[in-house]
């Protein structure tokens, strides 16, 4: 675009924000702001100094724009604009602003009912704090999760659950990865996945495993037998065996079974870290029983 139309653009900008803060303003003689042309004005104005990237004065009236649509109830819309003030943020490098934008964006979608949208939200907004806040950016994943499960949307939070772990997995944060993948256990009773259920049950041990927390691992296992699909699976038996591996400290037992293909199958983070089993020498025998049998789930 041409210096003399990106000039032109600017001109346009000006007077359209410059007429939708006239719009927003109470006077004597105007009594209530003009939300809806003030909203027009303002849009017609963030386009224009987008296209001139004119980044700060965009997010400004992206800003503007949702306050007006909040006004006249289109929350959605307002929730759009304040997504695309966000993107002006980061266009500017304000990193922390972006994710603040974003997060408002999720609590308007939340507001509006739309909460598979205020999970998106809210999860770009974690995948973006990771850098610099990881504590923060966990609890708004774990956020994202809960607030499908509290509108009956478990079916849509594996993906959340997935990335929740997996960030919690990279930071060494192993019990809270593995009270998420507790967590996860419910959805998949819940929507009666049980191969999933499986895998996930089998990911907790590895965890625990892995830190050397083979009371912990048995313990979940014994847990684990509620789920009835599980004590006969492929996952459940190599759960037990790599129990039993680390119990008598028996190393080339734990070589053989982490080698095996059905780790390949688990998450990422969790494959990772199964390939990478060892004996440590706090780890001391003992050792569990075959079970015989298991019970439905209660969950």
């Amino acid at each position: 675009m041409s210096e003399k139309m990106i000039e032109a653009k600017k001109k346009e900008a000006d007077a359209f924000m410059k007429e939708g803060d006239k719009l927003t303003t109470k006077t004597l003689l105007r009594w209530k702001c003009d939300w809806d042309n003030a909203a027009i004005a303002y849009e017609k104005a963030a386009k224009n100094y987008r296209t001139c990237k004119m980044y700060d004065l965009a997010k400004y009236c992206f800003t503007r724009l949702a306050l007006c649509q909040k006004s006249i109830d289109v929350y959605t819309l307002a929730a759009m604009s304040m997504e695309s003030a966000s993107a002006m943020a980061k266009e500017m490098n304000n990193q922390q602003e972006a994710i603040e934008l974003l997060v408002e964006a999720s609590r308007i979608y939340r507001i509006n009912g739309n909460s598979s949208t205020a999970a998106d939200t809210m999860t770009k907004a974690a995948m973006m704090m990771e850098k610099t806040d990881v504590n923060q950016a966990l609890e708004l994943l774990m956020d994202s999760c809960e607030m499908l499960d509290i509108d009956d949307k478990e079916y849509l939070s594996g993906d959340k659950f997935k990335l929740t772990i997996s960030m919690l997995l990279r930071h060494k944060k192993y019990l809270e990865a593995v009270d998420q993948l507790i967590n996860q256990n419910k959805m998949f009773v819940k929507m009666d996945n049980t191969h999933d259920l499986n895998k996930s049950c089998l990911s907790a041990i590895v965890v625990l495993l892995a830190i050397d927390d083979v009371v912990s691992a048995k313990r979940r296992y014994e847990e684990f037998l509620n789920h009835s699909s599980f004590l006969h699976s492929q996952e459940g038996t190599t759960a037990l065996e790599l129990i039993n591996a680390f119990d008598t400290n028996n190393a080339e037992a734990v070589k053989n079974i982490r080698s095996r293909h059905l780790f390949n199958f688990l998450d990422n983070q969790v494959a990772k870290i199964a390939k990478a089993l060892t004996l440590s020498e706090n780890v001391t025998g003992g050792g569990i029983d075959t079970p015989q049998g298991g019970e439905e789930s209660v969950l």
